[in-house]
């Protein structure tokens, strides 16, 4: 195994990391789609997803493919830098595609156009959307003080028949649905929701982090609900939870229902490799088997990564 991946002691090839900030956006950026898919070649990853607050990332992952011949998979999140709750902006992320099957693999709910997300950066005594740590310290020219942000709430009837919509849209071409920053009862509202309309696949998007905010006994009744439960490397980097804590979620919760991610791509912090690795690394010295280690950081993810 390439020592660049991290720990040389843990086994990261193939695995698939869902949860990748990638540039050029209004955020500084690691790496750009280029460099990513580069970086994942070398290290024997099997895949990333790439995620943009700004933009779709599917045409970012052609071109990164049609360059290094690395698939990296593409996704949407839904700010208002594309209008939103807006069908057509998930419809047109479905544009670019190899042997017919989409780039576009993940549709992510608002991120720093959440309300949940608003309220928690206020709450912190934060003036921007866009968070400065998330820049390096310095103030993003999109960033917006959050006062003048219109908070993006799910459970706005208003916003009922578009989220219908592109639920309809997920479930139809077998897409994962991740909640984003959306709060802990907007969570509960998708996931139902997301049943009714026949969404297969639906990702709890780092929960220890606020939003959402969700206590271990809740993850559990979601994940036995069918959702898989993301546990990110970026937060046990930042000290917002442990390596112990992050165990204790995954024996709860279990692993066929865990996802395993880095949630990297700051300009400050390791390559998703290294941080697979770390995280890998941390869990088994915790006590978690391997075997469940690779079911969350390999196996879930090629099997959300897949078409039907």
């Amino acid at each position: 195994m390439n020592t660049e991946a991290g720990n040389p002691d843990f086994d990261i090839t193939g695995a698939v990391d869902l949860h990748v900030h990638c540039g050029p956006e209004g955020i500084p950026r690691r790496f750009d789609a280029v460099s990513l898919a580069r970086h994942v070649g070398e290290t024997g990853l099997g895949g990333a997803v790439l995620k943009s607050h700004m933009t779709a990332t599917g045409s970012w992952a052609q071109m990164a493919h049609d360059v290094t011949g690395v698939r990296l998979h593409g996704s949407v999140v839904l700010n208002h830098y594309v209008g939103g709750i807006n069908p057509a902006a998930v419809r047109g992320a479905l544009g670019p595609s190899a042997d017919g099957e989409p780039y576009l693999k993940v549709v992510w709910l608002p991120t720093v156009h959440a309300g949940a997300h608003l309220t928690a950066r206020h709450h912190e005594g934060e003036r921007y959307d866009i968070p400065p740590e998330w820049c390096g310290g310095t103030v993003s020219a999109l960033a917006r003080p959050t006062a003048e942000v219109e908070p993006i709430n799910v459970l706005d009837t208003g916003l009922r028949p578009p989220l219908d919509e592109i639920l309809r849209i997920v479930a139809h071409n077998d897409l994962v649905l991740a909640t984003g920053h959306a709060g802990r009862d907007e969570v509960f509202y998708l996931m139902e929701r997301a049943g009714v309309l026949g969404v297969r696949k639906v990702i709890v998007t780092h929960p220890c982090y606020d939003p959402p905010a969700i206590g271990v006994s809740e993850l559990a009744e979601l994940a036995a609900a069918g959702a898989y439960i993301e546990l990110s490397f970026i937060l046990v980097d930042l000290g917002l939870v442990s390596f112990a804590e992050t165990a204790a979620i995954l024996r709860h919760v279990g692993a066929e229902q865990t996802i395993l991610s880095t949630d990297v791509g700051q300009v400050d912090r390791v390559a998703p490799a290294e941080g697979l690795a770390k995280l890998g690394a941390g869990l088994l010295a915790e006590g978690i088997p391997r075997n469940d280690v690779d079911t969350a950081m390999k196996h879930n993810p090629r099997h959300l990564m897949s078409a039907r």
